[in-house]
């Protein structure tokens, strides 16, 4: 099966997590400079990991409204569409997912599993859990959870 790459963009960094094959389980990876290898480096991944899908983290105020960051988003997901465009991995699917509060809930995180202080102030760290996060707010949304009526059997009357 194939997985799903998740991707928090961050001016200076970008955090990147990958799902297991079932898509279920969202892990972070790691954190890549955002510079002129950038795309190189997610084609790669694409490759490397079998992806199909890549959730982008989308940046939205409180309000729910676009911000500075948001367009900033905008511009990376063109450029990254390009990059596809003109790779083998033609078929691979970009998502934007509503990534609120996945810093503020990675920084509680780290506080709350005891990670210490000095790991804390890394923030490439922060990405990698914030991407994590985020890509699993997308993967559990995809679960359906239907339970099959039993199957009965049929009357004779």
């Amino acid at each position: 099966m194939a997985k799903i790459l998740g991707i928090d963009h961050g001016a200076v960094r970008v955090g990147i997590a990958v799902s297991d094959e079932s898509s279920s389980i969202a892990f972070g990876r790691e954190v890549i400079p955002n510079n002129k290898d950038i795309f190189k480096k997610i084609l790669k991944y694409i490759s490397d990991e079998n992806i199909t899908i890549i959730v982008l983290g989308y940046p939205l105020n409180l309000k729910g409204e676009r911000s500075e960051q948001t367009k900033d988003v905008e511009k990376f997901e063109a450029a990254l569409l390009g990059a596809i465009e003109n790779s083998p991995f033609k078929n691979t699917v970009v998502k934007r997912w509503d990534e609120r509060f996945t810093s503020k809930m990675a920084a509680d995180s780290m506080l709350e599993s005891g990670m210490k202080k000095k790991k804390r102030q890394q923030k490439g760290n922060l990405d990698i859990i914030s991407a994590s996060i985020m890509l699993q707010s997308y993967l559990d949304s995809n679960k359906s959870f239907k339970i099959q009526p039993p199957i009965l059997p049929e009357s004779n009357n």
